[in-house]
């Protein structure tokens, strides 16, 4: 074969590449414009949320510091500090929250950051990481409950679930947990429940494989030995050692891509509890 029949069949194939090249731009293109779309709807979402639930105050920069390790029990009101998040949560209108959607169960903020959002539990654990709070189809889900926990937050051993967004949006701020600066400046959590404000002193953050023993809820007589694990797995040494009888909140994110089977949690331990309600037999 000459040189002449060859011409032709490398202008083809550079033709066929300078097409190819383009349908991947195009498609790169159309997929980054989707994610704003998306990002923007969730944003809006968020925002709707703050509005309605009347969270219209920026939160305190810092948290109080968490004090002696305590029981899970609320003290009695006249002995608990004034904490200025908990009074802000505290009313919150959970109910137009659930009026607009009865899988809300409250609302969970961490003062000073991205993390204020509702808080919701489904039947299962796989609708909200593709809906927002209001059932709205979007790639950056919500915060949730895992679905096997007590709604109410009663159980030893509560998880709550939410992506990893590059914004920081969602669990995306759990990041920064990995050094001792960002845990000093924002040491709690708080969950607020119709019931009343749940504040969560963060005492370990580190890379769990999933099918590790952060994510088992079935620990009676095993607090201890769960307890040791997340002390020795945590990255950060905070002092804070729970006690069986305290109640422990993991928070579960998404790590670096290509390790599907590890998460990122960040643990807190059950501190106070402001403006519960008294028990039939109190």
């Amino acid at each position: 074969m000459d040189n002449s029949e060859k011409k032709p069949s490398k202008r083809r194939v550079k033709a066929a590449l300078a097409i190819l090249l383009a349908v991947v731009f195009v498609i790169s293109g159309g997929v980054a414009i989707r994610r704003y779309i998306q990002f923007q709807e969730a944003e809006r979402a968020a925002q709707e949320a703050l509005e309605l639930a009347g969270r219209n105050t920026p939160a305190p920069t810092l948290a109080p510091t968490p004090g002696p390790v305590p029981t899970p029990d609320p003290e009695p009101e006249d002995t608990v500090p004034p904490d200025p998040t908990a009074e802000a949560l505290a009313e919150l209108d959970i109910g137009a929250l659930q009026a607009e959607n009865g899988d809300v169960l409250g609302w969970i903020e961490i003062p000073g950051t991205e993390l204020s959002y509702p808080l919701l539990q489904a039947e299962d654990n796989d609708y909200y990481l593709t809906h927002n709070w209001k059932k709205e189809p979007n790639s950056a889900g919500s915060i949730f409950l895992e679905c096997t926990n007590a709604p109410d937050l009663s159980g030893y051993h509560t998880i709550v679930y939410g992506h990893r967004m590059t914004t920081d949006a969602m669990f995306g701020t759990l990041k920064y947990y990995s050094g001792p600066a960002y845990r000093e400046e924002h040491p709690s959590v708080y969950i607020a429940m119709p019931d009343g404000v749940y504040r969560y002193d963060i005492f370990a953050a580190f890379t769990a494989h999933v099918r590790s023993m952060v994510y088992r809820l079935d620990l009676p007589g095993k607090e201890a030995e769960f307890v040791e694990f997340c002390l020795e797995s945590s990255e950060i040494d905070t002092g804070i050692v729970p006690a069986p009888e305290d109640r422990i909140l993991t928070m579960s994110t998404c790590v670096d891509m290509g390790q599907s089977d590890y998460r990122w949690v960040v643990q807190g331990r059950l501190a106070q509890v402001y403006g519960a309600k008294p028990t039939a037999e109190e």
